[in-house]
């Protein structure tokens, strides 16, 4: 009975061990820097909506002055009057003043109120001064 297998197929239990500690240590490895970029995406994200905020600012603005004209509205009116779908981006009581080709933010309605630095869109404050995450 006791016969000895010649072909003996398969796998040892240390070979199997080994390949799970391999794969262990490159998703240890690998998830951050997934999740590194996956941030970083969302991030370049944010500043991609800014920088269409202020070109629908600018849009809506040359669609409403009249020749040397400063244009103040609200952040939440590009949403309503279809100019960017701003789901994500807080609007309220943000104002928004475009002069030339300069577009500014407030959190009151007058010009001449300080100029809020930052706002933010999803989880994400942009620096307006810089248009980047910060």
């Amino acid at each position: 009975m006791t016969q000895v297998l010649k072909n003996k197929k398969g796998v040892t239990l240390v070979e199997l061990l080994a390949v799970i500690v391999i794969m262990g240590i490159i998703a240890a490895i690998a998830v951050p820097a997934i999740g590194g970029l996956i941030n970083s995406s969302q991030e370049r994200a944010a500043e991609a909506t800014f920088d269409s905020i202020q070109e629908a600012s600018r849009l809506k603005a040359t669609a409403e002055r009249e020749v040397n004209e400063d244009v103040i509205f609200t952040l939440a009116s590009l949403d309503s009057e279809d100019y960017l779908d701003l789901t994500g981006v807080t609007t309220t009581n943000i104002w928004v003043k475009v002069s030339g080709t300069t577009v500014t933010f407030w959190g009151e309605a007058t010009a001449d109120t300080t100029s809020i630095t930052t706002l933010t869109i999803d989880t994400y404050t942009i620096n307006v001064s810089t248009g980047k995450v910060s």
